[in-house]
C-alpha cells in the first residue's frame, strides 16, 4: 500500500499515524524503538520516561532530530495533546515508522512504568 494519500489540491499527504498505549510503547522501547519526548527541554529535565530522548518541537521543525528516517519512533508528550501533531509532522518529513503514544507521560506514570527524574 502506498504510504501517502492525496490531500487538498491533490498534493501528497502523509498517511495517518497509528496510536498505541503506554504499555505497548514500553514493550516496543525494550525491543529497540526510540521513545521520543516532544516536550520542551525544561519539561524533559523535570521528569521523563526512562530511556526517552528529548526532541523538542523546534528541533523537529528545523530537522535537527538526530534520528534516522527508518528508526521506529514512539512519540510522547505530557498528556497526549502535543504528540499526535509532532508525530504527523515527523511522518510528513519522511520518517517511515512513527507511532503516537496515547496519554503521554501522565499515563506512563499512572501505569507505573520507569521514570528518570
Amino acid at each position: 500500500m502506498w504510504p501517502f494519500r492525496r490531500g487538498a489540491g491533490g498534493a501528497a499527504a502523509p498517511a495517518p499515524v497509528a496510536t498505541i498505549d503506554v504499555k505497548e510503547a514500553f514493550v516496543r522501547q525494550k525491543r529497540g524503538a526510540k521513545l521520543v519526548d516532544v516536550r520542551s527541554a525544561a519539561e524533559f529535565r523535570g521528569s521523563h520516561p526512562k530511556g526517552a530522548r528529548s526532541v523538542p518541537p523546534a528541533a523537529i521543525k528545523s530537522d535537527q532530530t538526530g534520528l534516522r528516517r527508518d528508526d521506529e519512533l514512539l512519540v510522547i508528550c505530557l498528556s497526549g495533546h502535543r504528540s499526535p501533531r509532532q508525530a504527523k509532522h515527523l511522518a510528513g518529513m519522511g520518517f517511515s515508522n512513527v507511532t503516537n503514544v496515547h496519554g503521554g507521560l501522565m499515563a506512563w506514570k499512572k501505569a507505573g512504568l520507569p521514570l528518570k527524574k
